[in-house]
């Protein structure tokens, strides 16, 4: 039987045309594979940069040699192979006779390596498919691999044999990092015939024996510029040469550079896509099942059609599609319409399904075409006699079962067997007491009317993806090239792309991926656009009106919200959801306790105190800092819920402290909660208690699912014990985790509910951003609104208190521009600082073009912040981590100091560019970790001593020495203290006992995951809920991910400096990102407490309290003062410019809200100002003021100022008197 085969290679930034990169330094995204990782020198090969393989000398080849480089090379070239066993000093083995090989690499030609079948690991289950292999040769030295040759050239005959010339198809793919896609696990960049396939190459030796190259040539027939080529390479390089601000005009509108690359791009993580495919791209190569490649050829064709469309790349796209179709033929003709069977006769209990097929098609009786059920009641029945065999004595017993079924039963597993499923899964569906308990809630009947209930119901666990879309389809579609006389029949036979059965599991995968980003629903439009834009073997295209049409049968599994504004489609959960979290937020928000009666005022001074700081009663900020702390605990225990929160640097550490001492609280238990481990250590550690993440607490109540990685929604019972919950980080806690929890307490027991954190942060990983819309909701409740009263359950810390120097913090002034409230009057002060660190406290700032400049800088500010006596000084960085010597028996024993680990880190936004936080890592381990040849490899990396670690996933581990149990936390950072027996020694911060933990090595075997990973840089995403001492902060100038949210986030982590290190050759761009369009949490579409939703993806949804829009179209504002105030210049037809720079005397900048041109073309501005009862905000708009009037500026003349009163109210008709005063001496236009 043919085989196709998946091969990997490296990402190469000129189409792998057998040249060295254009610029290696600019791409990082190959050294995600080990081999590169570890062999890379940039250096050299920027030197090379451009030459051709075909010149270089053997030493001169990149590593990317052996990651399939220069898959696409035009010209021979030759490389040379060294056994890894073969070094000197080593053991006397065999290998040590095998010499250089030398092979020459015929054009279009690459090595293949099926590394999974050489995996010792994985030897047992190829004995069990393929029988009677030679058993493997004893390793002398501990192994991952096969060892012995004969073995080795056996398993490699099996893997290559049914490799065909001229029919099999290699499809080239690239693994995790590329520019095209930063979260694609997968990313296809050509398939073609293989044309030429070598014999196994053999070491050159000087002995009588020798062992085999893994390694095995093929010559594929990819020729991107010959009409009769035969194969497709996807022009992704053309797409990334497009300028950063491209738009293309198309018959559905205008596509960004980012948009026209999502309809290109082929990977295997799409809607609706069987997703294990992926594990058949791995492992360097793999055989590939006939359905993947049947799938990646439809995409295919979807895709070619699209880049004709588009008009970007040349070539030659007509003959592509042609050569697309003729793949698609020949691979159907070894497909047949059962493929399941064997698999369906083991989920039922006979465990030989399998060799059953097997004899049935060795003896000719079952052809590929032919239906095997026939064949399977023909042999119960005994009208077929096959030759005896093990499981022959249980067939008599099976007769009657399987004859006792009924025809409905029958029929449902006939039709499971058409779909690519496993036992397992098969079984889940065709099991009734299996169905029930995973809650598949359906009859047999329902079934077989509509079998993708099953794509629309599945979840999927541990071991296996859900069952996609794209798994139905290929059973149920007809396809007499596949399924031959046996076509499914109606009901199950689907006839079009745009069945309404079909469509609707579509449309609930969408929502699906949706959630998993962040939306609770889409609008209906939103919905079209998305399916007519999936890379789909089937594609849609819907009629305009289609979803209208078939509403009624979406509705059965879908909530349809319609009203004057929007239409939009929510999964029937996230009704539920929304609708309990509502009716329980707002009435226990308005439910009054009786107060408690403390000293508040004292135990926060106590608080301050004991944190090592000091309370200065003569200090106005100081005072109403206290004032403003005092008030908000009042209102946090008073009502039945209620909500903490306040920017960086308002002191809700010391708010929090001071109600963990109240007497009263703890007499009734205080339940600490925090959605994850590092944020569950930091809240214990400042209550001085135990903690628990939300997954830890929802366990203990039976409420957590470990194979899906979710929370329950039910259990047996609701949690009775301690009486007030005080769940902290909120910002990240998603609509199904404060779901879970209000469901999982008992709410007639449970006292009090305190919310607790930033909603500036960045949102969850996960649906919806309720701790947002909750801040919003309270915040913008007015009084003739019947939940007004739950507006005082919101207590909101305003007086920020954190200093620098004695003076404002710049790092906490610059942040407040990125929060979602309007920042302090003379916030803007801070862009006149940016450029000159002489002026600036907390914070530094350098600016960077490329990556040579970026790692300069870099190395400028560590030397610089770090007291380092130069840029390679491993002494002065491992004392400043906490790393010193002991001297013990006579030796130097490393002791680590845990307070110290987090003493500075590194953040990126992503990790895979090169200023991302993959390549730093490898940066500044080469350059500071003298151990590092003696390292191992754990996932991606090669870690060695010293290493600064950060812990993956939340595990209990025991430590070494005395083996006791801890729970160590995702997020939480180390040091491998020592490096023993394959093992890394870790010391966590936190963990204050002088013990390690062992993580082992994955020697040389393929490993995408692992529990620890390199941590000098990290992205932003995985500091939230940290801090540091000291960070460095690079910013970027691209990213899709880069929000508003994402830089308040990685702002606020310093706690004594923060060093910017900024794109570009001046730092003020960055002020455009503070722009409330730059706030992904506001373009998340919820329905928490009125509905939010974006008609396309490119829009902004109105979401009260998170996003100010005005009746100028794409004008949003700050606050919701400002939009009154812009409305109402627009109504008046006056022409303003909102935040618009103006520069004053000596090159100071400010900020004003508002700015118009008089009749004699002078500048004329307008401040609101919203908070004057804070001390600290008048103290700003004073200074404010001062500048103006030093700029030439006098109030009523051609300054104007609109205010609030305290309680937040506006005066609309003294509004409309300045906007009167300042009609009369500006240019008003048309």
């Amino acid at each position: 039987m043919i085989k196709h085969i998946s091969n990997r290679v490296a990402w190469h930034d000129n189409k792998w045309n057998g040249t060295i990169c254009q610029h290696p330094a600019g791409n990082t995204f190959c050294i995600h594979l080990p081999r590169i990782y570890q062999e890379k020198n940039e250096n050299a090969e920027e030197v090379l940069a451009n030459r051709s393989w075909s010149n270089l000398k053997l030493h001169e080849l990149p590593p990317c040699k052996a990651e399939g480089g220069a898959f696409m090379n035009e010209l021979s070239y030759k490389r040379q192979f060294n056994h890894p066993y073969n070094k000197r000093g080593g053991k006397d083995i065999p290998h040590l006779n095998l010499r250089p090989t030398t092979v020459e690499i015929p054009p279009f030609t690459t090595f293949t390596v099926p590394f999974w079948w050489m995996l010792r690991g994985n030897q047992a289950q190829i004995d069990n498919l393929y029988p009677g292999n030679p058993k493997d040769a004893d390793s002398p030295f501990p192994s991952a691999w096969v060892y012995g040759r004969e073995r080795q050239e056996t398993i490699l005959k099996t893997f290559f044999e049914p490799v065909t010339e001229d029919k099999s198809l290699s499809i080239f793919y690239v693994k995790g990092a590329n520019p095209v896609d930063e979260d694609s696990r997968r990313l296809i960049v050509g398939i073609g015939i293989i044309k030429k396939k070598s014999s196994i190459i053999k070491y050159d030796s000087v002995a009588d024996y020798t062992y085999p190259l893994w390694d095995r040539l093929i010559t594929h027939g990819i020729r991107p510029d010959d009409p009769t080529s035969e194969g497709i390479l996807l022009p992704y390089h053309d797409y990334l040469a497009l300028p950063e601000d491209y738009v293309l005009k198309t018959k559905d509108g205008k596509k960004t550079k980012n948009d026209l690359l999502d309809e290109i791009k082929l990977t295997l993580q799409e809607t609706a896509t069987r997703q294990e495919a992926i594990e058949e791209f791995t492992h360097g190569t793999e055989w590939l099942n006939n359905s993947t490649v049947l799938v990646v050829l439809g995409k295919l064709r979807s895709i070619v059609e699209r880049i004709k469309e588009h008009g970007i790349a040349s070539g030659f796209w007509d003959n592509h599609l042609m050569w697309i179709d003729r793949q698609v033929g020949q691979v159907k003709e070894a497909m047949g319409p059962f493929p399941s069977f064997a698999n369906a006769l083991q989920a039922i209990g006979f465990q030989y399904g399998h060799s059953l097929e097997e004899d049935l098609r060795a003896q000719g009786i079952l052809g590929i075409k032919d239906n095997p059920w026939n064949a399977w009641e023909d042999v119960l029945s005994g009208r077929l006699t096959i030759r005896p065999r093990t499981y022959s004595k249980d067939l008599p017993f099976l007769k009657d079962t399987w004859f006792s079924e009924s025809g409905e039963r029958k029929e449902l597993l006939q039709l499971l067997s058409r779909l690519e499923l496993t036992e397992k899964q098969i079984k889940n569906w065709f099991e009734l007491t299996s169905r029930r308990k995973l809650d598949f809630t359906c009859t047999d009947s329902e079934l077989l009317t509509n079998p993708y209930l099953i794509a629309e119901k599945d979840t999927g666990d541990q071991e296996h993806y859900p069952i996609a879309v794209e798994t139905i389809d290929n059973g149920l579609f007809e396809d007499k090239a596949i399924q031959g006389e046996y076509v499914p029949k109606e009901p199950q036979l689907v006839k079009s792309p745009l069945d309404p059965r079909r469509l609707r599991a579509i449309i609930i995968d969408i929502l699906k991926r949706a959630a998993e980003n962040g939306d609770t629903l889409l609008a209906v439009n939103e919905i079209t656009e998305t399916l007519n834009t999936l890379n789909l073997r089937r594609p849609v295209q819907i009629p305009a009106n289609y979803i209208a049409a078939n509403i009624e049968f979406l509705k059965e599994q879908l909530n349809h919200l319609s009203t004057d504004d929007i239409q939009a489609l929510q999964l029937k959960i996230y009704e539920k959801i929304e609708s309990s979290l509502r009716k329980i937020v707002l009435a226990r928000a308005k439910r009054e306790l009786e107060p408690l009666g403390e000293d508040w005022e004292k135990l926060i001074v106590n608080t301050i105190r004991k944190n090592g700081k000091d309370f200065d009663p003569g200090n106005n900020r100081h005072v109403a800092a206290l004032h403003d702390q005092r008030r908000a605990l009042q209102l946090i225990t008073s009502r039945k819920l209620s909500v903490l929160h306040g920017p960086a640097g308002t002191g809700k550490t010391t708010v929090m402290g001071a109600l963990f001492s109240c007497s009263a609280l703890k007499s009734e238990g205080i339940l600490l909660l925090a959605p994850t481990g590092k944020a569950r250590v930091k809240l214990g550690k400042m209550a001085g208690g135990e903690a628990y993440t939300i997954a830890q607490f929802l366990t203990r109540q039976k409420r957590f699912d470990w194979d899906r990685m979710k929370p329950k929604f039910t259990g047996e019972s609701q949690y009775k014990g301690e009486q007030n919950v005080i769940i902290d980080e909120c910002s990240m806690l998603t609509e199904d985790d404060l779901f879970a929890i209000f469901q999982a307490l008992d709410q007639a027991h449970v006292k009090r509910i305190i919310l607790v954190g930033d909603p500036y942060q960045l949102p969850p990983i996960g649906a919806g951003r309720p701790f947002a819309d909750i801040c919003a909701k309270l915040e913008t409740l007015e009084e003739t609104d019947p939940d007004f009263k739950a507006a005082s359950s919101l207590a909101r810390i305003k007086e920020i208190v954190r200093t620098a120097q004695g003076e404002d913090s710049d790092t906490l002034m610059l942040a407040s521009w990125f929060s979602g409230m309007k920042p302090s009057k003379n916030a803007d002060i801070i862009f006149s600082k940016l450029g000159n660190n002489t002026q600036l406290n907390d914070l530094q700032l350098s600016c960077w073009q490329n990556e040579e400049e970026l790692i300069t800088k870099l190395n400028e500010t560590l030397v610089n912040v770090l007291n380092l006596d130069h840029a390679k000084d491993y002494d002065k960085l491992n004392a400043f981590l906490g790393i010193s010597y002991i001297e013990k028996k006579g030796k130097s024993i490393p002791e680590i100091d845990t307070q110290r680990i987090e003493a500075f880190q590194l953040l990126s936004p992503v990790k895979a560019p090169y200023w991302g936080s993959f390549n730093l890592n490898r940066k500044f381990q080469q350059q500071f970790r003298k151990g590092i040849q003696g390292g191992i490899n754990i996932g991606e990396y090669q870690i060695g001593l010293f290493d600064k670690v950060i812990q993956t996933i939340n595990e209990k581990k025991n430590c070494f020495p005395g083996d006791k149990e801890f729970q160590l936390s995702n997020g939480q950072l180390g040091l491998v203290q020592g490096l023993n027996y394959g093992f890394a020694n870790v010391s966590f911060a936190g963990i204050d006992e002088k013990v390690t933990f062992g993580y082992k090595g994955q020697g040389q075997a393929e490993n995408e995951s692992s529990n620890i990973e390199l941590a000098y840089a990290i992205t932003v995403h995985k500091s939230q809920g940290s801090d540091f001492e000291y960070v460095f902060l690079i910013i970027p100038k691209t990213g899709r991910i880069i929000s508003r949210e994402l830089i308040y986030t990685a702002l606020t982590r310093a706690k004594k400096k923060l060093i910017l290190l900024v794109e570009g050759t001046d730092p003020h761009w960055l002020i455009n990102l503070s722009k409330p369009q730059f706030s992904t949490t506001a373009k998340r579409n919820t329905h928490l407490f009125k509905s939010a939703v974006r008609e396309s993806k490119s829009e902004i949804p109105f979401a009260a309290g998170l996003i100010h829009k005005t009746k100028k179209e794409g004008l949003l504002v700050r606050s919701k003062s400002e939009v009154i105030i812009a409305n109402m210049l627009l109504e008046k037809g006056i022409k303003f410019e909102y935040e618009r720079e103006f520069k004053g005397k000596n090159g100071q900048k400010r900020i004003p809200d508002f700015s118009f041109i008089d009749a004699a073309g002078d500048l004329v501005i307008l401040e609101h100002l919203g908070m004057m009862a804070v001390p600290s905000y008048r103290e700003d708009w004073e200074k404010k003021l001062k500048f103006y009037q030093e700029n030439g500026f006098a109030l009523n003349e051609n300054l104007f100022i609109t205010s609030e009163s305290e309680n937040g109210g506006i005066d609309s008709i003294a509004i409309e008197r300045i906007i009167a005063q300042i009609e009369e001496v500006c240019d008003v236009g048309f």
